[in-house]
């Protein structure tokens, strides 16, 4: 047991003596390569033998930095949404032909009345004839027809205002006469 204990105290002190010499010649290398002199090299001494001329500072005026103007003619708004352009063009195309166009693009160029109510022709932005009648849902804002009346159209149409709350705006269609229509 003694020799065991012998053995380990040996071994111990084998490996702490060359460690510890190890960690102090770093530490005496480290502290001689910062307390270096530093030798002057051959063109350095030649660059202290020359004289030393004083230098005047001048003074320079500000020079004008040219006006940037920006040109934004063939360039997208950077402001508008990528995204809502591309849904909106998407969901034109499934909306039923009513429904793709404002109110105000529409002109009331006939009404026919009867035993079964009143009916109305629109004619479209696109040129093409459409009959409604009271109920038919038109616009994007899913405006509805209230009232169809021998010389006008009556239009429900809801919209938010700039609170975000819901309102009702009624818009009146009135007939086309002969001369508007002639254009």
């Amino acid at each position: 047991m003694r020799q065991l204990l012998q053995q380990q105290k040996k071994l111990t002190r084998a490996l702490l003596i060359p460690l510890a010499l190890l960690i102090g010649g770093a530490v005496i290398a480290c502290s001689e390569t910062e307390k270096a002199p530093v030798r002057p090299s051959a063109t350095a001494s030649k660059s202290i033998q020359q004289p030393v001329t004083q230098v005047t500072p001048t003074v320079t005026e500000a020079t004008a930095h040219p006006v940037f103007s920006y040109d934004a003619q063939g360039r997208r708004d950077p402001f508008s949404p990528l995204v809502t352009k591309a849904e909106n063009k998407e969901r034109a195309g499934s909306k039923p032909p009513l429904e793709r166009y404002t109110i105000s693009e529409f002109h009331l160029t006939g009404i026919v009345w009867g035993g079964f109510g009143y009916n109305a022709m629109l004619e479209g932005p696109d040129g093409k004839g459409y009959f409604v009648r009271a109920g038919t849902i038109i616009g994007p804002n899913k405006g509805v027809i209230k009232k169809i009346t021998k010389d006008s159209m009556v239009i429900e149409e809801k919209y938010k205002n700039f609170m975000g709350v819901t309102e009702r705006k009624q818009v009146v269609i009135p007939l086309r006469t002969k001369q508007e229509g002639m254009q």
